[in-house]
């Protein structure tokens, strides 16, 4: 069990988070996170740019936004979660409606598997996003359709 830092930036205390896997002495890293020294000022970005009305269609924002926000990692505990929800505010902000019959969020949750992969497939290396919203698009199109 490890202590969490509750109700602010995490701490990085035991080094930066960081995305293994692999035995003991045959770690193998797939992800880190940004270090936690540099989490107000990647928020302070990514709050500006989310609250900004800008010229991106809003739909493609949504999923820029979650893997934006899951790939700073600014918490301890609860980064996916708040992530799912980031993406479900700007799509009901793209739907211009307070009346929404799917979510995004519940979707993931129903592709968790192939929500990890495509995690992990993206954030190694060069950062292209392209892989993770076709993924998205993908994945919202199946939320649209369990509406029916």
């Amino acid at each position: 069990m490890k202590k969490i830092t509750v109700g602010d930036w995490r701490k990085d205390i035991a080094g930066p988070m960081q995305v293994v896997s692999g035995s003991m002495g045959k770690e193998k890293v797939h992800f880190q996170a940004p270090l936690a020294i540099d989490l107000e000022n990647e928020m302070d970005r990514f709050i500006s740019w989310f609250n900004n009305e800008g010229e991106l269609e809003p739909v493609l924002k949504s999923g820029i936004a979650h893997i934006w926000f899951i790939t700073i990692h600014p918490f301890d505990d609860g980064n996916g979660r708040i992530a799912r929800a980031i993406a479900d505010m700007q799509l009901a902000r793209a739907d211009m409606t307070n009346q929404r019959f799917y979510s995004m969020s519940a979707q993931i949750e129903r592709k968790k598997k192939f929500y990890y992969d495509i995690l992990k497939e993206t954030q190694k290396g060069s950062m292209d996003i392209t892989s993770w919203l076709l993924w998205y698009l993908k994945c919202l199109a199946e939320a649209l359709e369990v509406t029916d």
